[in-house]
């Protein structure tokens, strides 16, 4: 019913919808994560929640050609050594040894292989920020082996106030690339919000001019937290049988939502 309301084809502001909005900041990360490719190194990329740093990465694996780069993604809460090993390995597909050290020597010798084969190995690493100091520095230790592949570490902002520890100094010191992904701008939120409704079939303004200031002071320029107002907002529209939406409704959405704290 929401749909026929607005003349949508699809609803908006869903997280499943394909298609993403490269900001300023994302634009910029492409570029930076560009360089990691053929030559061994590590890149880092931080941004607070919903700020679209897995999508960057997500992006970035995409456009690379999976005949020339072999890409082996992790992503694990506060793993140990051994279980993050393990997970790599097996998203690799080897049948894995028993201990940590061990998986390590199978892990390098499958980068060597798949270098053979004419291919450039990528690994990430997303929830990076969960990591402890000990699996950090055994990420370090892995790198510099044999440097038979890049790695892109992906976390939440603690992580770069974990990689100022001197524990784990030496890992920071072998970064290369560091990226942190940005909210959007008042500019880029206007833009993502006729983005996604343009994505939803709409051809005409639904979302009146005025809304767009509040929208940003609510959301922070946080992707998620647009979407869920957004949608909030056009319930709250939906309900009143009004083919607009007023800062009125931006307002009640943020209401409902309930993120004062």
């Amino acid at each position: 019913m929401l749909c026929k309301h607005f003349g949508f084809n699809t609803v908006p502001f869903m997280p499943e919808q394909s298609g993403f909005f490269e900001s300023d900041s994302i634009r910029t990360g492409l570029l930076k994560l560009q360089t990691l490719t053929y030559t061994p190194q590590i890149g880092l990329v931080s941004g607070n929640i919903g700020c679209g740093k897995t999508s960057l990465v997500n992006l970035f694996v995409n456009t690379l050609d999976p005949m020339e780069v072999r890409v082996i993604s992790s992503q694990m809460v506060k793993p140990s050594v051994r279980s993050l090993y393990k997970n790599i390995a097996t998203t690799t597909g080897i049948t894995h040894s028993l201990y940590g050290d061990d998986i390590k020597l199978q892990l390098l010798n499958y980068f060597d292989e798949v270098r053979t084969q004419g291919k450039f190995s990528l690994l990430v690493l997303d929830e990076a920020h969960t990591f402890s100091m000990e699996v950090l520095d055994q990420i370090k230790t892995f790198f510099d082996s044999r440097k038979n592949f890049s790695l892109i570490l992906a976390g939440q902002p603690q992580l770069m106030k974990t990689l100022r520890r001197s524990a784990v100094l030496p890992l920071k010191q072998r970064i290369s690339v560091f990226i942190n992904v940005k909210p959007l701008s008042l500019e880029e939120t206007k833009n993502y919000v006729g983005f996604r409704l343009k994505q939803a079939g709409s051809t005409q303004p639904v979302f009146d001019e005025a809304c767009y200031p509040k929208l940003f002071q609510y959301s922070e320029g946080v992707y998620r937290m647009v979407d869920q107002i957004c949608f909030q907002a056009l319930t709250e529209a939906f309900m009143k049988k009004e083919s607009m939406v007023t800062v009125d409704m931006v307002e009640k959405a943020y209401k409902t939502l309930d993120y004062d704290f």
